[in-house]
């Protein structure tokens, strides 16, 4: 069996409940603050090179919110550099 490490299994989890806290505001400034944690999350998972499921639609932002190499990384075939 293919174990998840901590790390990755946290910041997958981080990125629901950043979602969840993103549409519980309607204050610009907490959205904006809230976005640049969830990119720094997503840059966290990319680089632990161990993402391999792409989180549901209710762990995501809204698509103009979300982060550009979120949709690089998830564009291109799994496996690839």
């Amino acid at each position: 069996m293919n174990s998840i490490p901590p790390n990755v299994a946290q910041d997958e989890e981080r990125l629901g409940g950043l979602a969840m806290k993103f549409r519980g505001t309607r204050r610009e400034a907490e959205r904006r603050a809230i976005a640049e944690e969830y990119s720094q999350t997503v840059g966290r998972l990319i680089h632990s090179g161990r993402w391999h499921e792409m989180p549901p639609p209710e762990d995501q932002l809204p698509d103009d919110w979300m982060p550009a190499a979120f949709f690089e990384y998830w564009s291109r075939p799994q496996g690839a550099p």
